[in-house]
């Protein structure tokens, strides 16, 4: 009986998939014709790509498709009347009804009618049936692999649950997805057979993995739902790892000030997913899933498995607040999972449980050098933890020497490898002046009342913009700080206080940007743990309630989706193409094939620099928020301009820059003014007599 009812389980998930997978086509799914047009018809389209075909019309010589944005009418594609078929790849979604095709004669004026248009959607059915295939092979070998045991069916319904959101990731990738999903696989086998653990300890990962990709597939704008990551942090940190891809080597020839680290996540993402944010996607999951991971590690040194890992759900809901995630794929966001390992660590260690080893000393080491070569002012909180673990060590005589040296090693062994990757790119010095120097010379210089002063506004806009879990927080600090229960020593209670309060001074001295909160959200934890321990004082059988993690799940979802604003902001369900979007059709239409270097002067408008086909035009390509503290940065852009170096320029408000047109600016033709009542953006291109022989 227990046979048949797993086989019905298991059969039932892969149904359910099936089904969403044809549901998702099936709504994406377009095909309309237009009879007898003319060029007065209008439609709307959604973000994807069309295959136009149109009757040939009479004296015909074109096919242009036009499309209506901020009071203009650009052209989106065109064709040749020999060849009246050709697609269209819309970025974001085209509504009002501002999308027309016109048949023009070659002077240029518009064939009054002409007999049938057809707009269809082009959908990727190869390769949806290759994904299908590979899910059910996925899924038998699962069911083979684990079958008899209590947890096929939970670790088969995860891996259901994971691989939609993953479904068109594969569309743009398969290579390197087929790839992944088979070592994913492989890696499930090796877990169990050859390391030897439970299969229930697998099972709980994957659900983790499967609930932070059905998560941040609407909190992060990373996600396939959306065209692209609208911030302009993640579109620097994106064309950083795409340059790195194509040979470029940060610092040296594209400048930023933020940590290599970053740009080599970055860049793993693009090597991923070329050309698409999707690959961060994937790594911003597997960050969340094994924050998930430490946050179920550090209740289980509590509490039984049950309402541990229901605990671990529910801090789902504070981990991705969207007042601090903001878009995704912050610094802080990926460093979160380094301190939840720091922090479980920690409480392992003087929580009473084991002897804090020299292996996990070394693996503290790496974890503090990775937060140190990404922002190296996060690194602060886990040093004090890290140093009050070792004084623990010493004070106890258990081989300080060893275990500091461990903790050396481990942070020696990555500030090895960063700095030796720079040494043989023979870019140190950039590297230096760039992510040490430019850092120092951003950071704001007061009187020691006027930093406490902003120190002090800065605070109080994280508590007031994240009110409910800083409440949390503060109620995990002190219950951990008062109470014996979970820290045994009144020095490693002390010591997290010290930790936690250097964490807010680090943070929050000069500036209070919102996603610094990410890191404070992490000991929300703590919070949970505390009115946890509460309620399971209070309610005792609570202590024996199992499986209500996989029940929690469904509503910790529907309240991301609530809370989150950026579905709701970007662009699946926004009405019409962005200025991005804009932009790129208008390099795209001008550039005809040829090379796209572009410099956004006097801006950061990064996230052109995530198009396709788009490079920087010299080291200094977009002006960042230092600008104003290092002045070679606008001294170059200037003689950037003054030698013609880019193919594309974008200005902000080019009339307060009177001087750049005789400068340099007279080489380039205005393509595009976008003027609204928020701003004014004006993109150049490059007018032929002055390219020389480039082409």
């Amino acid at each position: 009986m227990k046979a048949v009812k797993e086989r019905i389980t298991c059969i039932l998930f892969v149904l359910i998939f099936l089904l969403v997978i044809a549901g998702i086509n099936v709504i994406g799914y377009y095909d309309r014709t237009f009879y007898d047009c003319s060029h007065e018809i209008s439609f709307s389209l959604n973000r994807g790509v069309y295959r136009v075909t149109l009757d040939e019309a009479a004296s015909a010589d074109a096919y242009r498709v036009y499309y209506e944005v901020n009071g203009q009418e650009r052209i989106l594609a065109q064709g040749d009347v020999e060849n009246n078929a050709f697609e269209i790849t819309l970025p974001s979604n085209i509504r009002n009804d501002s999308v027309r095709v016109t048949a023009v004669t070659e002077e240029g004026t518009n064939v009054e009618r002409f007999d049938a248009v057809r707009i269809t959607k082009v959908l990727p059915v190869g390769r949806t049936v290759a994904y299908l295939a590979m899910y059910l092979v996925i899924a038998a070998l699962i069911y083979a692999g684990f079958r008899g045991r209590r947890e096929v069916a939970a670790l088969l319904g995860a891996v259901s649950v994971a691989m939609p959101p993953l479904y068109p990731v594969f569309c743009v990738a398969p290579v390197q997805m087929a790839c992944l999903l088979v070592a994913g696989t492989a890696l499930l086998f090796a877990a169990d057979r050859k390391l030897k653990i439970e299969a229930k300890s697998i099972a709980r990962y994957v659900f983790f993995l499967a609930l932070s990709f059905a998560a941040l597939y609407f909190c992060t704008e990373s996600s396939p739902l959306y065209a692209r990551n609208r911030w302009d942090d993640a579109g620097i940190y994106y064309s950083i790892g795409k340059g790195i891809v194509h040979g470029y080597v940060p610092y040296r020839d594209m400048f930023d000030h933020k940590g290599p680290v970053v740009f080599f996540i970055f860049a793993l993402g693009y090597l991923l997913t070329p050309d698409f944010f999707y690959g961060v996607y994937l790594l911003e999951s597997l960050c969340l899933s094994g924050l998930l991971y430490f946050s179920y590690k550090i209740a289980r040194l509590y509490f039984d498995e049950g309402i541990a890992e229901t605990l671990a759900v529910i801090s789902i809901l504070f981990f991705l607040d969207g007042s601090l995630l903001v878009y995704g794929g912050s610094c802080e966001e990926f460093t979160m999972v380094i301190y939840a390992a720091v922090l479980y660590q920690y409480l392992f260690c003087l929580s009473g449980q084991k002897e804090c080893t020299g292996r996990r000393m070394a693996a503290l080491g790496v974890l503090c050098g990775l937060s140190f070569w990404m922002k190296f002012t996060m690194t602060v909180c886990l040093l004090a933890l890290a140093g009050i673990l070792l004084w623990q060590e010493l004070l106890n005589r258990r081989r300080f020497v060893r275990k500091l040296a461990a903790f050396a090693g481990g942070g020696l062994a990555v500030s090895a490898a960063v700095i030796g990757y720079f040494i043989g790119a023979d870019a140190i010095g950039s590297f230096k002046r760039s992510y040490f120097d430019a850092n120092l010379a951003y950071a704001d210089v007061r009187g020691i009342g006027e930093t406490m002063a902003v120190f002090g506004k800065n605070v109080m806009t994280a508590v007031t913009t994240n009110p409910g879990i800083t409440l949390v927080v503060l109620t995990g600090i002190v219950g951990f700080t008062v109470s014996s229960r979970y820290i045994k020593g009144i020095t490693g209670r002390l010591g997290l206080l010290a930790a936690f309060a250097l964490l807010v001074g680090s943070t929050y001295v000069s500036h209070a940007y919102l996603y610094y909160y990410c890191l404070v959200a992490v000991f929300a934890i703590l919070g949970i743990v505390t009115l946890a321990g509460i309620l399971t004082e209070r309610i005792k059988r609570l202590e024996k309630w199992r499986g209500c993690a996989y029940f929690a799940a469904i509503p910790c979802l529907f309240l991301l989706f609530a809370f989150n604003q950026n579905y709701k902001d970007a662009a699946p369900l926004s009405e019409n193409f962005t200025l991005l979007d804009v932009f790129q059709k208008e390099m795209e239409r001008v550039a005809d094939g040829r090379e796209r270097t572009l410099l956004l002067y006097h801006n950061h408008w990064a996230q052109m620099m995530t198009f396709p086909g788009v490079l920087p035009a010299e080291r200094y390509y977009f002006a960042p928020n230092i600008s104003e503290n290092v002045p070679e940065i606008n001294e170059e852009q200037d003689r950037y301009i003054h030698e013609g170096i880019a193919d594309f320029v974008i200005v902000d408000n080019v009339e307060i820059y009177p001087h750049i047109t005789e400068w340099g600016l007279y080489q380039y033709e205005q393509i595009l003014d976008w003027q609204t009542d928020r701003y004014s953006v004006q993109l150049y291109y490059k007018k032929d007599e002055y390219r020389g022989t480039e082409d």
